[in-house]
């Protein structure tokens, strides 16, 4: 099958963003993607932001500069409209989603196996894409100071290591695609040239909620999300309120966040602290932490990305790797031809049967999310 293109979709039934906020952001549905915000700043319409995770009308005398083109509506994660259409582009007929191969694979980058999580496989595409020039800038999150996710843009492989790991609290990386002629300009600086928007060539690592955003603005064919070149979605259970997150691993760790080296999730809740001491905690003692859209999901493991990965049914040190598009395809055959990452290979005799067992485990976990919402 050829790859899913975006085309023009029209939208009947307009609705507008003050319908966004009745129906999503004030039922604490909302996701704290930043689609919305991305879209309306980068067309400069001044009329909402984001406040914390929370998208508002800049003012009351903000309000009527609203164009009542009915984008945002659409392209937010949370809302039906368009998702027949984006289920039927990307094959999707059950809650796991298309799968076109599933294999099991770790980097060989000895700096990114000590920084990253599971197999770095993350990492090392996106170390991949910059070395052969096939991206210009990737859509991460970091942590800062005090282990809050922040979203961030980086333009080379030597940033990348401050991204490894996996992040609990949401992080709103669709936002910094609010301003394309700054990145453009960090692009230009880079190549000595003059860089049109147009040429942006990005690669996005986000929860599967933000990967559905992405291909909502892809399905409508409209900026900023264009630029958007690879699609790498991250198997995602549950996401934390951040504040409340931390406030208890205080309580049960009596760590503050800013010695807090990483944390993990594996069955239970893993707090290892900057002296290396590790801390584990039973998982549904953060149950109150969890943000509420989360409740409401019904996906694991990123349907809509080009590639989805996970620690979840990996053998250790390794990545469970769901490749969904020919793009996802190419790219992961040629970063192990070109010898970035190695792949998990069990027994001839049992690789589709292994297989088999792999998609059943993540059918499972697809399905007890589901059934826990």
């Amino acid at each position: 099958m050829a790859e899913v293109l975006p085309k023009k979709t029209v939208l009947k039934d307009v609705k507008v963003f003050k319908d966004l906020e009745e129906e999503i952001i004030k039922a604490n549905k909302c996701c704290a993607c930043g689609a919305c915000v991305a879209y309306c700043s980068s067309q400069t319409f001044d009329v909402i932001k984001m406040d914390g995770y929370t998208p508002q009308f800049i003012s009351d005398a903000n309000i009527e500069n609203c164009k009542e083109c009915g984008v945002c509506y659409y392209i937010c994660p949370q809302t039906e409209p368009l998702m027949k259409h984006l289920k039927e582009d990307y094959r999707i007929k059950d809650e796991i989603g298309f799968i076109q191969n599933i294999i099991a694979a770790k980097t060989k980058d000895e700096k990114i196996k000590e920084m990253g999580q599971d197999g770095g496989l993350v990492t090392t595409l996106l170390t991949y894409l910059f070395d052969k020039n096939k991206i210009d800038a990737a859509i991460v999150s970091e942590y800062d100071e005090k282990l809050k996710p922040i979203p961030k843009i980086i333009y080379n492989k030597e940033e990348l290591l401050k991204s490894s790991g996996t992040r609990y609290s949401i992080s709103s990386n669709i936002l910094p695609l609010t301003n394309l002629y700054t990145i453009a300009q960090e692009i230009a600086e880079k190549h000595h040239q003059i860089y049109d928007i147009n040429q942006i060539r990005m690669a996005f690592v986000g929860t599967p909620c933000q990967c559905r955003a992405i291909r909502k603005m892809q399905l409508l064919n409209i900026s900023p999300a264009h630029v958007i070149k690879y699609v790498f979605g991250l198997f995602c259970m549950e996401n934390f309120d951040y504040e409340k997150l931390f406030q208890l691993v205080k309580k049960e760790t009596n760590e503050d966040p800013t010695n807090i080296a990483k944390m993990n999730i594996k069955k239970n809740f893993f707090i290892t602290n900057k002296e290396n001491k590790v801390y584990e905690v039973e998982l549904h003692k953060f149950d109150d932490a969890v943000r509420n859209h989360c409740h409401d999901c019904d996906e694991f493991t990123g349907r809509f990305a080009d590639i989805s990965f996970g620690g979840s049914g990996a053998v250790q040190q390794n990545s469970m790797v769901v490749i969904r598009t020919e793009k996802g395809e190419a790219l992961i055959n040629n970063a192990l031809m070109a010898g970035y990452i190695d792949k998990f290979t069990p027994k001839k005799s049992t690789i589709t049967e292994w297989k088999a067992k792999k998609i059943d485990l993540l059918r499972r976990m697809t399905n007890n999310k589901i059934n826990k919402s």
